[in-house]
């Protein structure tokens, strides 16, 4: 009976370790103590090509509200959002823009959910996405619609996954008029080196 009883408490302990996974442990694992960045592999499926669209590069953030997109293939382009302002740069076409985020155009709503993600900011999260968290013994899911849409239109949907007490290694994205992109992400690296690397990129960007 004692054989019996330490069986179904061993059988017991992962159900009891997937079950402390929540949205909040997730966020707070995204959160930068100082300043974050992770390398990624983007693949882009656009309807109108049968071909696919492959870069890479790294996501930066700073909390409370700056993200920075470094491109590094297949052409150098950087981005940036830094409160509620914008700029972009791509160099090899001498293409500079600064303007406010416009969280109504699908792919400004999707920098500010990378934005809300990479800082760990659940309550923005929370005001712009309807959130739909799940998951298992291995891995769990974040699954978020935009709240503003058209009416004929569906909803921006994003999918964030990650292992098990770990940060997320994937992030899906896909737009009202079905193209998507898929985003391979490293495990973060942080620290006082990231961050001024990170002022760094955002001076060489304001200075275009």
């Amino acid at each position: 009976m004692i054989k019996k009883i330490a069986v179904v408490f061993l059988l017991s302990l992962p159900a009891i370790g997937f079950a402390q996974e929540s949205i909040e442990s997730v966020m707070a694992r995204m959160k930068p103590d100082i300043a974050v960045k992770i390398a990624y592999q983007e693949t882009r499926y656009m309807g109108l090509f049968d071909d696919e669209w492959h870069g890479s590069g790294y996501l930066y953030a700073e909390i409370p509200d700056v993200m920075l997109k470094q491109q590094l293939q297949p052409e150098v382009e950087m981005m940036a959002t830094q409160g509620s302002q914008l700029t972009y740069s791509k160099p090899a076409t001498q293409t500079f823009h600064q303007l406010q985020i416009d969280e109504s155009n699908p792919m400004m709503a999707s920098l500010a959910a990378f934005k809300g993600m990479m800082t760990g900011n659940l309550v923005y999260l929370r005001q712009l996405y309807e959130l739909k968290f799940t998951s298992s013994e291995l891995s769990w899911t974040l699954e978020m619609l935009a709240k503003d849409h058209e009416p004929e239109e569906d909803p921006i949907k994003i999918i964030m996954q990650g292992l098990s007490e770990k940060a997320a290694n994937k992030i899906s994205v896909i737009l009202p008029d079905g193209d998507r992109s898929s985003y391979e992400l490293s495990q973060p690296q942080q620290g006082l080196l990231v961050k001024t690397k990170l002022v760094a990129l955002l001076q060489s960007l304001k200075g275009q």
